[in-house]
């Protein structure tokens, strides 16, 4: 029985993954609506077919990465020529979805930043946010530091401002880099933070901060 089963499952990989090609052949070839239609055939393949097996082989996330991927890039590419927000919504979707099948943090980047784009275009300040923190914690610990300055350098809005570099300064801490490198990027926060919480009223932060740079500054001394 367990042999049947097995070789039914097979079959079944071996349909996907034909199926997939010859779309793929033929994609030059084919309109969008005609690539949506029959990328969206092969995902219904999927879930009649294959789904029911309690684990994805690598081989086939790879294939469902790279279908919703495509979807996604799709209806994106759509919406910025039309600037149709239900396309934007569509791609959104499609984009979630290749991110169950990521796994390599290269892939989950192309993902997160294209919704970083889509939120920007609509506005979508909340949804933009998670996304550029999702993507900032998707770098491995030595590059999460820069992730976080260069969206705090980007952020047009001072209360989005120091959320990025409040997470900077926690990977500062973090850091094993050289005595002087911490050093250097403590104070410089340090001194981003305490102007920003200036503007904003906030005494109680300032002096948290300003308290920080002090201890920094006298382990010079």
């Amino acid at each position: 029985m367990d042999d049947k089963v097995n070789i039914k499952t097979r079959n079944s990989e071996n349909k996907f993954f034909n199926l997939y090609k010859i779309v793929q052949e033929r994609e030059s070839f084919l309109s969008n609506d005609a690539k949506i239609v029959q990328y969206n055939a092969i995902l219904n393949f999927y879930m009649k077919f294959l789904q029911q097996n309690e684990s994805v082989s690598p081989s086939i996330m790879t294939v469902l990465f790279w279908i919703y991927v495509k979807l996604g890039d799709i209806y994106y590419e759509e919406a910025l020529q039309s600037q149709d927000n239900s396309k934007y919504f569509l791609a959104v979707g499609y984009y979630n979805q290749s991110l169950l099948y990521t796994r390599y943090p290269e892939e989950r980047n192309r993902v997160l930043l294209a919704l970083k784009d889509i939120y920007y275009y609509i506005g979508d300040e909340d949804a933009l946010v998670k996304v550029e923190e999702s993507w900032a914690e998707n770098h491995n610990e030595k590059d999460k530091f820069a992730a976080y300055m260069l969206l705090a350098k980007t952020a047009e809005v001072p209360q989005i401002k120091v959320l990025f570099l409040e997470k900077a300064l926690d990977e500062v801490m973090r850091q094993d880099e050289s005595f002087y490198t911490k050093y250097q990027d403590t104070l410089n926060v340090c001194s981003q933070l305490i102007a920003i919480y200036e503007l904003l009223g906030d005494n109680d932060k300032v002096k948290r901060v300003r308290d920080l740079r002090e201890r920094t500054l006298k382990l010079l001394n």
